[in-house]
C-alpha cells in the first residue's frame, strides 16, 4: 500500500472517531439545532417532502435538502434523536475531509495534505460545525467538493460537463440557496480569468453549468410555491436578498466589516495561539508586502505578476480564500459560519507555513507552545478533579447574571455518575500532555515532532470535550427538563406559546406538538408556555377568552428565550 494510501485511510479512521461516536452525547441546548431538526420530525410525521412545516404552521427558512437528509437518516435509524439530526453534518464533513485530502495529496505532497486534516478537525469552528445539526457543514461541504471537481475539470481543458460538479452544487443550492452555486463558479472564474482564460469562454461555460445546478431549486421552489403561496414566495426573497441588502424583517446578525476577520481569528482556535507565537520568531525586517521598485505602479505590477505566476493550486487556494472572504464583507449580515468555506483553504496555507517554520528549526517557538498546550489539558483536568471533590465553593461564582447558572454548570460535573468509557476520555488530555512534556523534556524531539504532539494533545482536548465536560455540563442549559416537566401535564395533544415565540427545544422533545395560540386557538382546556417578559401581555390578551391559572414557574432561563418561562392552564370561557 503507497503511503498515500495509508495516510488516506489513517485521517478517515481519526476523523470518524472523533467526530462520530459523541454526535449524540450533548442534547440540544440552543434553539438553532432542534429547529432544524423539527423539520426532519414533521416530515416523517406529515409525509410533506416538499414544504414541511415547523410548529405545525411555520414555513422552514430554507430549502430542504438538510430536511431530507435528516428525515432519511432517522427513518433508517427508528426516530430523530439528536445524533441521527447531527448525523447529516458529520457525514458531510467526512466527505470533505476526505476529498480535500485526496486534492491536496495528488497536487501538493502527502505530508501537507495530513496536516491540512488535522487543522480542520481541530479548528473550533469547522469542528463545531461537523458536530451540529445546522445547514452550514452540509452546505459548505458540497460547495468546497465542487470548487475541487471544478478544478479538476479545468485541468483537463473544461471538456464536457462536470456533471457530478452540477449534481453537488444543486444539492448545496438546495440545502441554504443559490450561493452553493454561485461560490464555485465564482472561484473557478475568477482563476480562470486570472489565469488568462477568455472572459467569454469562462462566463458562457460556467453560467451553464451554474444554470444547469439550478433546475433542481427552480423545480422546488415551484412545487413549494403550489403550497405556501405568497407566504412562501416573500419568505423565499427576504432570506436570499433581503439578507444580502440588510433588508430583513428580523435581527439579521448586521456587524461591521472587522467582525469577519475576528471571527476568523476565534474560529482558528487552539491554532490562533500557535500562530500568534510564531509571530515572534520572523524577521520581520526581511519582509516587504510588494517587489522593490522605481515606482509604486512598478512595484503593483510585479505583484500582480509574482501572484499570477504561482502554480495552479496555489493561486486557486488563495482565490478561493479571497473571492469568498470579500463577498462576504458585502452584506450587512456576517455571521461568522458564512466562511466556512475558506478554512480548508486556509489549513493548506497554515499547514505550509507551521512546516517551514519547522523547517527552520524554531523548536523554541514549539516548545512554549508545547508548554502552553500541556499546562492547558492539566489545568482542565486539575479543575475538574477540584470539582468532583468540591473543593471549589459557589461563591467564587459571585452574583452576577450568570452566577446561577455557572453553579449548575459546576454542580452537574460535581455530582453526574460517569461510566469508565467516560473516565479514560477525562484521563485522555493527561496523557497527551505527558507526552507532549517528555518529548519537550528530553529534548531529543524536532520541531515537526513538536508540531504533531501539539496537534496530537489538542485532538486530545476536543475528545474530551465532546465526550464528557460538555454532555454533562450543557444538559444543564437544555429545555429538555422544561419538555419532560410539561409531559407530566400534557402527555398527548398540542402545547401553545404566545405571539409568536418559538420554544423549539421544549417542541422538539415534545414530537412537534407546539403551536402558537394566535394561529390555533383551543376550544377545550389547553396549556400555554410563555416567558416572563411578556407574561403580562398574555394576560391581558387572552383574558377575555380564557380563564387562566398558573401551573409552575422555571427558575432558571430557557435556552431559547434566555428568561424564565411561565406555564399556563387555559380553560375558555363561554360567552
Amino acid at each position: 500500500m503507497s503511503d498515500r494510501k495509508k495516510a488516506f485511510w489513517f485521517i478517515a479512521v481519526l476523523s470518524i472517531l472523533v467526530i462520530v461516536p459523541f454526535l449524540g452525547e450533548t442534547i440540544f441546548h440552543t434553539k438553532g439545532e432542534p429547529r432544524e431538526a423539527i423539520v426532519g420530525m414533521a416530515i416523517l410525521q406529515d409525509g410533506n417532502w416538499i414544504l414541511p412545516l415547523n410548529y405545525g404552521t411555520d414555513i422552514a427558512y430554507k430549502p430542504p435538502f438538510l430536511y431530507w437528509c435528516i428525515a432519511a437518516f432517522s427513518w433508517l435509524l427508528g426516530g430523530v434523536t439528536e445524533f441521527s439530526s447531527r448525523l447529516p453534518s458529520a457525514l458531510s464533513f467526512l466527505a470533505m475531509q476526505m476529498v480535500f485530502f485526496a486534492f491536496v495529496a495528488k497536487r501538493k505532497d502527502v505530508k501537507t495534505a495530513v496536516f491540512t486534516s488535522i487543522l480542520l478537525l481541530t479548528s473550533f469552528e469547522v469542528h463545531r460545525a461537523a458536530v451540529g445539526c445546522r445547514l452550514d457543514m452540509l452546505q459548505v461541504s458540497l460547495i468546497v467538493i465542487s470548487m475541487c471537481l471544478l478544478f479538476r475539470w479545468d485541468e483537463k481543458g473544461c471538456r464536457d460537463v462536470p456533471w457530478l460538479a452540477v449534481v453537488l452544487m444543486a444539492c448545496a443550492s438546495m440545502t441554504k440557496g443559490p450561493v452553493g452555486s454561485i461560490f464555485p463558479c465564482l472561484v473557478i472564474g475568477v482563476y480562470q480569468l486570472v489565469r488568462g482564460r477568455s472572459f467569454a469562454k469562462a462566463f458562457f461555460s460556467l453560467a451553464g453549468i451554474g444554470l444547469l445546478s439550478l433546475i433542481p431549486l427552480a423545480a422546488w421552489f415551484w412545487a413549494a410555491y403550489q403550497q405556501g403561496g405568497k407566504e412562501f414566495a416573500d419568505l423565499m426573497l427576504e432570506e436570499n436578498t433581503g439578507r444580502f441588502f440588510g433588508k430583513m424583517s428580523y435581527e439579521s446578525h448586521e456587524n461591521p466589516l472587522w467582525y469577519n476577520f475576528l471571527t476568523l481569528i476565534w474560529g482558528w482556535i487552539p491554532w490562533t495561539l500557535v500562530l500568534f507565537a510564531s509571530l515572534f520568531t520572523l524577521k520581520w525586517k526581511g519582509i516587504r508586502l510588494l517587489p522593490e521598485g522605481n515606482s509604486w505602479g512598478t512595484r503593483l505590477r510585479q505583484a500582480w505578476t509574482k501572484f499570477r505566476s504561482q502554480s495552479p493550486v496555489q493561486l486557486f487556494t488563495w482565490l478561493a480564500i479571497l473571492v469568498i472572504f470579500v463577498f462576504y464583507c458585502i452584506p450587512k449580515s456576517k455571521r461568522s459560519v458564512y466562511l466556512l468555506p475558506i478554512y480548508p483553504f486556509m489549513a493548506v496555507l497554515i499547514a505550509e507555513y507551521l512546516f517551514a517554520l519547522a523547517t527552520q528549526h524554531k523548536e523554541k517557538m514549539f516548545k512554549v507552545c508545547a508548554w502552553i498546550f500541556a499546562g492547558l489539558s492539566l489545568l482542565l483536568t486539575a479543575t475538574f478533579a477540584a470539582v468532583r471533590l468540591g473543593w471549589i465553593p459557589d461563591s467564587v461564582w459571585g452574583t452576577g447574571r450568570h452566577a446561577a447558572e455557572n453553579v449548575a454548570f459546576m454542580h452537574a460535573l460535581e455530582e453526574t455518575a460517569l461510566s469508565v468509557p467516560q473516565w479514560l476520555l477525562v484521563a485522555l488530555p493527561v496523557v497527551a500532555a505527558c507526552c507532549l512534556l517528555h518529548m519537550v523534556v528530553k529534548q531529543k524531539a524536532g520541531s515537526h515532532a513538536l508540531l504533531y504532539g501539539i496537534a496530537g494533545c489538542m485532538l486530545c482536548l476536543f475528545v474530551a470535550l465532546d465526550g464528557v465536560y460538555q454532555p454533562v455540563t450543557l444538559q444543564v442549559k437544555s429545555d429538555k427538563h422544561l419538555a419532560e416537566r410539561v409531559k407530566s401535564y400534557v402527555p398527548q395533544g398540542p402545547v401553545y406559546s404566545f405571539t409568536g415565540t418559538s420554544f423549539y427545544s421544549v417542541n422538539f422533545y415534545l414530537d412537534n406538538r407546539m403551536r402558537h395560540i394566535e394561529k390555533e386557538r383551543p376550544v377545550s382546556e389547553a396549556y400555554l408556555l410563555v416567558p416572563i417578559r411578556l407574561e403580562e401581555n398574555m394576560l391581558q390578551a387572552l383574558s377575555q377568552d380564557y380563564r387562566l391559572e398558573k401551573v409552575f414557574q422555571t427558575e432558571k432561563r430557557s435556552c431559547d428565550l434566555r428568561s424564565p418561562v411561565s406555564f399556563y392552564r387555559l380553560e375558555p370561557i363561554t360567552h
